[in-house]
C-alpha cells in the first residue's frame, strides 16, 4: 500500500470494472469530439463576459502540475482573480463589472499545496475547504480508511495543521467541509448543527475566523432548505454547493442568506480543451437565477 501522487492511480482506481472503464473512454472520446468541434470558437470573446464564476478542485497531483498552470495561464490574461470572501462579496453588490474567478479546493489533500504554489504565480488565492478529522492523518492505514469509507479514492497524504497555517500566511483562505466527510443529506438537523458547530470551533482554534461552508458532495441532492438555514445560524456567512454554473448580476443586492454559490468542477489533469468547454457551457447557461436556492428546496 502506498499514497498515490498521480491523477493517473486514482483514474484507474475509479475504472475498476469493465463498465467504468467503458464508461470512461466514451466521456473522452465525446469531449474530444465536442472540443474540435469547438476549435473554432473564438474564447477570448466568450470569457469577456462580466461574472464572477468559482472554480474548485480536490488535488492537483504530479501529473495534472503542467495543465493546471496552463489554465491559470490562459484564465489570467482576461479575467480578475478574486479571494473566495471577496468573490461572494461582489455577487452579493449586485455589481458584477467584468469576468472575476475564484477558486476553491475541497477535501484537504497534501496536494492542494502544490496547487497554492501555481495560484501563487498568477497572484490568485483559493479558499481550501478542510474535513477537520482528516487533518494530520498521520499514518497510511488511518488515511486508507477514511478515503475509502469517504472519499472513494486510494490512499492520499492529508495536509496538517503547519501547512493549512503556512496556506493562511500565503493570502489564502481555510473554510469548513463537516468533520469527517459527512453527506449532509443523511444527518438529523441536530447532528448537523453539532456538526457546523464543532467544525467552527475546531478551525477557529487553528486557523482565525471562519465564515465560508462548503457541503460535501455538491449536489442539490444532498442539501435542502433547513440544512442552508443551519449554516448562517451557526454563524458562517456563506454555503457554498458543488453545482456547475456562474453568476451574473442585474443590479440587485442580495442578503447573504439568499446566495448560494456555485462552482464548476475542474480536475487539473484535464486536457486544457476540455476544461475550456465546461467554462463555456457555464457561461453560456448563466442566469440570474443560479445567484439563489434551487425551486426544489422548498
Amino acid at each position: 500500500m502506498h499514497y498515490i501522487t498521480k491523477l493517473e492511480e486514482l483514474q484507474n482506481y475509479w475504472a475498476k470494472s469493465k463498465k467504468a472503464q467503458i464508461r470512461s473512454f466514451a466521456r473522452n472520446i465525446a469531449l474530444d469530439l465536442i472540443s474540435l468541434k469547438e476549435s473554432s470558437v473564438d474564447f477570448d470573446k466568450v470569457f469577456e463576459k462580466p461574472r464572477v464564476h468559482f472554480l474548485y478542485i480536490h488535488h492537483i497531483f504530479d501529473d495534472e502540475i503542467v495543465n493546471f498552470d496552463l489554465l491559470l495561464k490562459l484564465l489570467s490574461k482576461q479575467h480578475t482573480f478574486l479571494s473566495h470572501s471577496d468573490a461572494i462579496k461582489k455577487v452579493l453588490s449586485g455589481n458584477i463589472d467584468k469576468p472575476y474567478i475564484s477558486f476553491s479546493s475541497d477535501d484537504g489533500l497534501k496536494s492542494n499545496l502544490k496547487a497554492a504554489e501555481i495560484l501563487n504565480k498568477y497572484g490568485a488565492s483559493a479558499c481550501f475547504f478542510v474535513n477537520p478529522n482528516s487533518i494530520g492523518i498521520d499514518s497510511i492505514e488511518k488515511a486508507a480508511e477514511f478515503c475509502r469509507t469517504r472519499i472513494d479514492m486510494p490512499p492520499v497524504e492529508f495536509l496538517n495543521w503547519k501547512d493549512l497555517d503556512s496556506l493562511l500566511k500565503q493570502g489564502h483562505e481555510i473554510g469548513a467541509h463537516t468533520m469527517n466527510h459527512e453527506d449532509v443529506a443523511k444527518l438529523t438537523l441536530n447532528e448537523f448543527e453539532d456538526n457546523l458547530n464543532q467544525c467552527k470551533t475546531v478551525l477557529t482554534a487553528s486557523c482565525g475566523d471562519i465564515p465560508h461552508f462548503a457541503y460535501t458532495y455538491g449536489g442539490f441532492n444532498n442539501f435542502n432548505k433547513a440544512a442552508y438555514d443551519l449554516v448562517f445560524k451557526t454563524g458562517y456567512s456563506s454555503c457554498s454547493s458543488g453545482v456547475r454554473g456562474a453568476h451574473i448580476s442585474d443590479g440587485t443586492v442580495i442578503k447573504e442568506n439568499e446566495f448560494l454559490p456555485r462552482r464548476d468542477h475542474i480536475i487539473g489533469g484535464w486536457k486544457l480543451s476540455h476544461m475550456k468547454h465546461f467554462l463555456k457551457k457555464s457561461i453560456e447557461e448563466v442566469s440570474i437565477q443560479n445567484n439563489y436556492l434551487p425551486s426544489s428546496w422548498k
